[in-house]
């Protein structure tokens, strides 16, 4: 929720300290727009990565999920199938079915593959190197916008002193360093007399001044709870008095439900 990227030497020292007993998946659905993916190294990556081509360059709509090789043999124990992925199906009088052994993709690609989005792939990745050139300059100078905002944001302040914002980070955050810190900052807004401005209102404000921004819980509970410090109580507490994911309360007794 705060933009805080781990450590990429995690996935390997777990799968060495697990004797290989344990697997890693990396959401890189946020990080790979922004952040060069380098898997070049199989001993030191993740067994399962997923990246979204949508959150990169906006069209088209698909992702994909990168798979070590070596653990590729966990996603063959599954039981049930769709079209295409198997060569024989006994329909009438039994049940049985022969899985495709050509590769593990054909295997796992259930159903017609949205076959003009992957076409089109092939010109979204054109285009974004054309305009862009590469993704280790797009990290730099996102890294550099981030540290320009942050840096101006927390000295904002109300004409008593007190803070507008109050910006969530954690001890590890290093804004600027893009190994360590990504382009995202998570604040709420409060008046001068310390009440919180609800997220809401601040994504409309913003809205109208033609700044996006992405307000609400973010579908990132963990970070909500942990930043805003919420109890599972509180939680429950907040689900009985009407709070929902998609349709949040703007507050509860003064407390933001988002960012």
């Amino acid at each position: 929720m705060t933009g805080r990227r781990l450590p990429p030497s995690w996935s390997a020292r777990i799968r060495v300290s697990s004797h290989g007993r344990t697997f890693t998946l990396l959401d890189a659905a946020a990080l790979a727009t922004t952040s060069p993916l380098d898997l070049s190294d199989p001993a030191a990556s993740p067994d399962f990565v997923s990246v979204s081509f949508y959150k990169i360059f906006g069209f088209p709509d698909v992702g994909a999920l990168i798979i070590r090789k070596a653990a590729g043999h966990l996603l063959q124990r599954r039981r049930y199938f769709g079209g295409g992925t198997i060569d024989m199906v006994v329909a009438v009088g039994g049940t049985s079915h022969v899985k495709r052994d050509s590769s593990l993709h054909d295997q796992l690609e259930d159903g017609t593959l949205p076959f003009h989005s992957i076409f089109a792939l092939d010109v979204a990745i054109d285009v974004h190197a054309r305009l862009f050139t590469s993704m280790t300059r797009i990290s730099g100078h996102t890294a550099f916008l981030a540290s320009y905002l942050y840096d101006n944001l927390q000295h904002l302040r109300h004409a008593n002193g007190s803070s507008l914002l109050r910006i969530y980070t954690d001890d590890a955050s290093s804004y600027g360093n893009p190994i360590l810190q990504g382009a995202t900052i998570a604040f709420n807004v409060y008046t001068a007399e310390g009440n919180l401005i609800p997220c809401q209102v601040i994504e409309k404000l913003a809205d109208n001044e033609g700044i996006y921004i992405r307000s609400g819980s973010l579908c990132n509970p963990g970070g909500i709870a942990t930043y805003l410090g919420y109890t599972p109580e509180d939680l429950k507490r907040a689900f009985a008095l009407g709070n929902r994911c998609s349709k949040p309360l703007s507050d509860i007794d003064g407390n933001p439900t988002g960012v």
